[in-house]
C-alpha cells in the first residue's frame, strides 16, 4: 500500500542528509521531531471528519510529525491554529479558480469572505510575515485533496496552488518537500511563492493590480 511512498520518502531523506549546510536558509542541519502514532493520526482524522493525504500521513507517522525545516519548520498537527483555519469545513477553491488579490476589484476585495476561505486545510509551515504553505485535507474536489498551496493574506496576495514548473502538475506533500531540498536556498529571496504561478490578468481596468500600477498592459 505504501511501497512507492516509502521508497520516495527514503530517497528524500537521503537528499536531506546530503544537503550542504550552507544551502539552508537557517544554516542548520535538518532535524525531524518524533513521529505521530497511527492511533493519534486516526483520532485526529475522526475528530475533524477528514482523511489525511496518504503521503503526508505516512511521513508524519514514520519519519517525523514536525521538524525544523522547511523555513520555520513542519507544523505538528497538535499545533494547528484553528482560529486561522477550520479543517472540518470544506476548502472553497479549485485548481483553476482561486483568489489572487491583484486581479480583484476594490469591491471584490471589500466583499471577500476571509473566514470562509480559511477552511479545509492544514498549515504545513510558515516562511514568516504571514506567508505559509498549506495542505488541502477537506474538499469536494478529489483533484484538490492532498495538494499544497501558497497562502498569504497578510500581504494581500491570496491562495494559489503550487505547481511543478516543467509539467504544471500541482504539488503534493512529497513534491513540496522535494522542491525545498532541491533548491539553492542560500538567497534570502527564496520563497515557495516561486512555485505558485498566476494566470494572465483579466481584461478589467478596475482590478487592484492595475489601479495600484503594479500591472501594466
Amino acid at each position: 500500500m505504501y511501497k512507492q511512498i516509502d521508497e520516495r520518502i527514503a530517497r528524500l531523506l537521503e537528499k536531506f542528509s546530503e544537503e550542504p549546510k550552507e544551502n539552508s536558509v537557517w544554516d542548520e542541519e535538518v532535524a525531524w521531531g518524533p513521529p505521530m502514532s497511527e492511533e493519534d493520526a486516526a483520532a485526529y482524522e475522526k475528530e475533524k471528519g477528514i482523511h489525511l493525504p496518504k503521503e503526508y500521513r505516512r511521513f508524519i507517522t514514520t519519519v517525523g510529525a514536525s521538524g525544523n525545516q522547511p523555513f520555520y519548520g513542519l507544523t505538528h498537527l497538535a499545533e494547528q491554529d484553528e482560529e486561522e483555519c477550520v479543517p472540518e469545513q470544506p476548502f472553497p477553491f479549485t485548481l483553476d479558480h482561486f483568489p489572487f488579490f491583484l486581479y480583484m476589484t476594490e469591491e471584490e476585495m471589500d466583499n471577500f469572505d476571509y473566514h470562509a476561505a480559511c477552511a479545509g486545510f492544514l498549515h504545513l509551515c510558515t516562511e514568516g510575515c504571514g506567508m505559509d504553505s498549506i495542505l488541502i485535507v477537506n474538499t469536494a474536489n478529489p483533484e484538490v485533496h492532498g495538494t499544497v498551496w501558497y497562502f498569504d493574506f497578510a500581504n494581500d496576495y491570496g491562495i494559489i496552488p503550487m505547481r511543478d514548473e516543467k509539467t504544471g502538475a500541482p504539488f503534493h506533500f512529497l513534491d513540496w518537500l522535494e522542491y525545498w531540498v532541491d533548491q539553492d536556498k542560500s538567497e534570502e529571496s527564496f520563497s515557495f511563492a516561486d512555485t505558485a504561478p498566476v494566470p494572465d490578468p483579466p481584461d478589467n481596468p478596475q482590478i487592484m493590480g492595475r489601479l495600484m500600477g503594479w500591472i501594466e498592459d
